[in-house]
């Protein structure tokens, strides 16, 4: 089982959409707009980062400030799990998935100076 979160913006792509629900497939994501996680264990980076999918149902329009400011800690607790859950101890393993969500926040902010409107993110459990 594992936590999906999507963002979605305005002026959004077919095609777009259609990666992130490809994305699950693949290492690299956060540059679509798309994390995953695994529900093998707290804490959760993904909730951290964006707390707010995780209690409004249909998501939540978050500001790329506030994920800006999420960032060092959401990095810090991926790490965390990367280490302690999943027993990683690659740098190289470990610095993909923090760059995941690095990368997740740029897009947010990428899309937020274009559109002049914060991503609107949605988690999807299964």
């Amino acid at each position: 089982m594992g936590i999906e979160i999507y963002a979605r913006w305005d002026g959004q792509l077919p095609t777009e959409v259609d990666e992130q629900f490809e994305a699950w497939l693949s290492g690299v994501s956060g540059n679509i707009g798309y994390l995953r996680e695994a529900y093998y264990g707290e804490p959760y980076a993904t909730q951290h980062l964006v707390n707010e999918a995780f209690h409004n149902r249909g998501g939540a329009r978050i500001a790329a400030a506030t994920l800006r400011e999420r960032l060092p800690e959401t990095l810090r607790i991926a790490e965390l799990r990367e280490q302690t859950i999943y027993e990683v101890t690659s740098l190289a393993a470990i610095e993909n998935t923090l760059q995941r969500y690095r990368d997740f926040v740029e897009l947010c902010e990428r899309v937020e100076h274009i559109t002049g409107v914060p991503v609107m993110c949605s988690r999807r459990t299964e």
